[in-house]
Parts: structure tokens; C-alpha cells; sequence
């Protein structure tokens, strides 16, 4: 069918709006580049070193490094190509740039609302909380930029091809070796697949299908738990840690031998109340955001974004519109499995742990706002 007036008008307005984010992205990058330069040291050090170990080995140093495959790989490759280091930021910086495009995209297939597409993105650029870390030579960017491109192929494309489905399984095969959490993915895409299958009255085939998928996701979890020197589940419990490595010496009274995720269910039962204390402590520390190692203009920074998005997004919640069952399936399971994981661990310092839920957060404050503030993002529909 030939394209209407509609069309062309809204594809124009999509142009406009995509030109001003690129320049409002372009001003956040050249910024926190020109503030903290690539950075190369703390958690980068590791991915650096095994980079080159694996060059000179042919195998990772530990096992743990093989859920770190997707981002090792690619400093392998830079590398080998003779920068590394820069190679890395530029791929992060593009996949950035993807990110928010893909964003765009998704919030106008999800809303049909070219200008809430805009303010929501828009939000999302000058989250400086979570576009700093594309200076950071750490997983967290490219995980997070392939974890929106992923959003994108599976809600935000409205005429879907075998291909879309292709892509959308490749990056989430590197979304599961980008970083240990993307193991997380896999019980909220099996809950979105079980769903399905009861929705079409298929009792069987979704109880046979969630006990299969739950099997393969515990021994990926197990294994994990106990791939490395530093994956020690354990020891925040038994330090009575909130932060991680808050703490040097165990609590006594407390022993627990094994360091999987049988070692963690023996504490919650051997430990009920210790356990349910330290899990609420970890789930206001990792919704808040604020630190005591921040200045209190930082962490008031933090309350005043953050704290009204929570409340849009809440509202966005019960906004969006009909037919996005499975996107709000997705959204919910998100948030509660990356919570759950810090509640049965432990939470980072500089809330590295909750970026990967930030744009979801966003994503759903999008329809509260356009909800409260119905003149902000009120145009017409496509």
C-alpha cells in the first residue's frame, strides 16, 4: 500500500526527533569522555589481562571467564588488530548510538506515540547513571546496549520475519556470555514462552517445556556460582554484607561450607531471619541508588531523577496499552529477577548492578508521564 500523508508526516517527525537525540547522545558522550577518559583500571584489569592470556594460552585462566566470553573475545580481536583499548570504546560508543536508536523504536512500536518515543529516550541520554559507563572499559555498557537491541527484535518490530527471530537468538546467545547476569534472561524469556503455551491451552507441553528450561537454567546458575576465585556467593551472606566487599571477616555463629547455590539455600533456611534482614536491606539499597560513600548533592542528584521515574513508571504500568501483555511480562520479570539476585548476594557501590533495568524503568515512567502529563507527549497517534 502506498504510503498516507500520516505516514510521511510521522516519518519526517521521527527524523527531526532522532536528529536532536543524536546530538543530545553526541554532547553525554564527548562529555563524560572529556570527564574520566577511557577507563582502564578496577574491574577493566581483569578483561584486559585475560584478553592476552587467552592469546598465549588458548584457554581462560578460569572457568568463571567463560560467562565473560562476548566481551574477552572482543578485546581479543582489538588485540590482535593492534588497539585494543580504543577498538573496545569505539564498539561501545557505537552500540551505544544503536541503543538509543533502538530505544526510539521500540518505545514508538510499543506506544505508538512518536513524541512519547522522544521524551522517553530523551530521559534515558541524560541518565548520566547509566550512560557513564560507556567510558568504562567494563561489561556493563555492551551488555546493556545488546540487552535494548535484543528488547527491540523481539516487541519493537511490527511486520516480523524468520530473520528478526535468527537475530534475536544471536544476541541472546551474547547477552548470556557477555557478563555471569545474563544468565538472568533465560527464566524471564522461559516465563514469556510458558505464558504463550497457556494462553493457546497447552497445559502439558508449558509444564514440560518450564521444568526443562528451569533444570538448564539452575545448572547454568550452579556452575556459575562456583566458576571463580571472586564468585563467592557466600561470603557477603555470612560477613552480613549489603555492599559488596563491605566487609573482611565472617559472622560467628555462622558456617556455611558449600559455595554454589545449595550453599545459599542452607543459609536461608539455617538463617531465616539473618537472611530476610540483609534481603530487604539489599532491596532498598539497590532501588534507592544512594551511598554513603557519596556526597549528599550526588545522592539527592539520584533521588530527585530516579524517584519520580518510579512513580511515572508505576503509573505506566496500568497505561500500557492493550495487547502489550508479554512486554509487561518481560519489564516485570526483569526487575524481579536482577532484584532477587541482589538480594541473594550482594549490591554494588556504584550501581553497576541495577544499570541493566534502568531503561525498562525509564521505558514504562514513559507512559506515566504521557498519562500525568498528557500535553508533554499527547500527539495523535501514528
Amino acid at each position: 500500500m502506498p504510503a498516507t500523508t500520516s505516514d510521511k508526516n510521522n516519518s519526517v517527525i521521527q527524523k527531526r526527533f532522532l536528529s536532536i537525540l543524536f546530538f543530545v547522545w553526541l554532547i553525554i558522550q564527548l562529555f563524560t569522555l572529556s570527564q574520566f577518559g577511557i577507563v582502564t583500571h578496577n574491574e577493566a584489569v581483569k578483561y584486559i589481562n585475560e584478553a592476552q592470556f587467552f592469546l598465549n594460552h588458548g584457554h581462560y585462566s578460569e572457568q568463571k571467564y567463560l560467562f565473560y566470553s562476548a566481551y574477552i573475545f572482543l578485546h581479543v580481536l582489538f588485540l590482535k588488530a593492534g588497539f585494543e583499548i580504543t577498538g573496545v570504546y569505539l564498539t561501545q560508543l557505537f552500540g551505544s548510538l544503536f541503543a538509543m536508536f533502538f530505544f526510539f523504536k521500540t518505545v514508538y512500536r510499543v506506544s505508538k506515540n512518536v513524541k512519547q518515543a522522544f521524551v522517553t529516550t530523551f530521559l534515558l541520554l541524560v541518565c548520566y547513571t547509566w550512560q557513564w559507563w560507556t567510558v568504562f572499559l567494563y561489561t556493563e555498557s555492551l551488555f546493556c546496549s545488546l540487552l535494548i537491541i535484543f528488547t527491540y527484535l523481539v516487541f519493537g518490530i511490527k511486520k516480523r520475519v524468520i530473520m528478526h527471530d535468527v537475530l534475536a537468538s544471536l544476541v541472546f546467545i551474547l547477552i548470556l556470555f557477555a557478563r555471569p547476569t545474563g544468565i538472568l534472561l533465560i527464566p524471564v524469556i522461559c516465563l514469556l514462552l510458558f505464558y504463550k503455551l497457556i494462553k493457546r491451552k497447552k497445559i502439558i507441553s508449558a509444564i514440560v517445556f518450564g521444568l526443562v528450561i528451569f533444570s538448564v537454567f539452575v545448572i547454568l546458575l550452579n556452575f556459575s556460582m562456583n566458576a571463580g576465585s571472586d564468585f563467592d556467593f557466600i561470603k557477603p551472606l555470612v560477613e552480613n554484607n549489603v555492599l559488596c566487599y563491605d566487609s573482611e571477616e565472617p559472622v560467628i555463629g555462622i558456617h556455611i561450607n558449600d559455595h554454589g547455590l545449595k550453599g545459599v539455600i542452607d543459609y536461608i533456611q539455617d538463617y531465616p531471619g539473618n537472611f530476610l534482614r540483609l534481603a530487604g536491606l539489599k532491596f532498598v539499597s539497590y532501588w534507592s541508588l544512594t551511598r554513603p560513600g557519596n556526597s549528599a548533592l550526588h545522592n539527592w542528584w539520584l533521588r530527585l531523577f530516579f524517584y519520580p521515574l518510579y512513580a511515572c513508571g508505576f503509573i505506566g504500568i496500568f497505561n500500557l496499552k492493550k495487547g502489550q501483555t508479554y512486554f509487561l511480562l518481560y519489564c516485570l520479570g526483569i526487575f524481579a529477577i536482577f532484584t532477587t539476585s541482589v538480594m541473594v548476594s550482594c549490591d554494588d557501590s556504584d550501581n553497576r548492578f541495577i544499570v541493566a533495568v534502568i531503561p525498562l524503568v525509564i521505558f514504562l515512567a514513559g507512559f506515566g508521564i504521557n498519562r500525568v502529563f498528557p500535553k508533554l507527549s499527547g500527539t495523535k497517534s501514528a
